[in-house]
């Protein structure tokens, strides 16, 4: 069985991290059985959660292992999609994971002191006082130059923010009335986008683009859809 390393479930979602959610989402989507493995970023093979091991082989970094299930168990997810669709598909996932991610990386680990502790206590909070203060501050330092270095720290927080609330608009006229993004039925690229979305919209974490997410009615349902459909043994999302 497909071992699946990601972070202890809390704050009422599948993951707080965004890629965890999305594999484990594309897993139940796909119907592959696994077992979660709770373990730390500081363990992972590239340094970043998740990443999973099926029998001798080990997997890391989100969209490699969804390519990799795709070609070990079958693609019935996408296997209707147009040539135009996948490139549809293709552009929707770096908008969620090359731009909007780095807003949500902003907003948790650099926005406000309340929000850093908020995400500390989340993700450090298993270990020792001691070493886990050591641990989140190392951490925080190396996000943040990650978070300056991709270009999203070099702008302003009201620039910041703004550029989010772009990206949900976006998302927001793509998914239009469908109830998943590339129609009536769900495709991979529904567990990129719920990955992202419910990690924006239903975190703890405060920020302007949360506020403006949830003013979104069209993406709100679409994550009580994603949530009652695929992780019903989770109950309801957080108010």
């Amino acid at each position: 069985m497909i071992k699946l390393y990601q972070f202890a479930r809390t704050w009422g979602l599948p993951n707080l991290g965004q890629y965890n959610v999305k594999v484990e989402t594309y897993l139940r989507m796909a119907n592959i059985s696994y077992e979660i493995v709770e373990t730390l970023p500081l363990k992972a093979p590239k340094g970043k959660l998740p990443f999973i091991e099926d029998g001798e082989d080990k997997v890391a970094d989100s969209s490699f292992i969804v390519e990799y299930l795709k070609t070990k168990y079958g693609d019935d997810l996408d296997k209707d999609l147009t040539l135009e669709q996948q490139g549809i598909c293709v552009a929707i996932q770096r908008l969620l994971e090359e731009h909007l991610y780095w807003v949500g990386m902003y907003t948790r680990w650099q926005y406000t002191n309340e929000n850093w502790h908020v995400n500390k206590k989340a993700i450090f909070g298993v270990m020792p006082p001691i070493v886990r203060d050591v641990a989140a501050t190392v951490y925080r330092r190396l996000i943040k130059k990650q978070i300056y270095g991709h270009g999203m720290a070099r702008h302003s927080e009201e620039e910041i923010f703004h550029l989010g609330c772009l990206d949900l608009d976006a998302l927001s006229n793509i998914l239009a009335n469908k109830p998943y993004f590339m129609g009536n039925r769900p495709t991979s690229i529904d567990a990129s986008a719920f990955g992202m979305l419910v990690n924006t919209l239903f975190n703890p974490i405060k920020s302007p683009v949360k506020d403006y997410g949830q003013e979104k009615k069209n993406l709100n349902e679409y994550c009580h859809r994603m949530m009652q459909q695929y992780f019903p043994d989770l109950g309801a999302l957080p108010s």
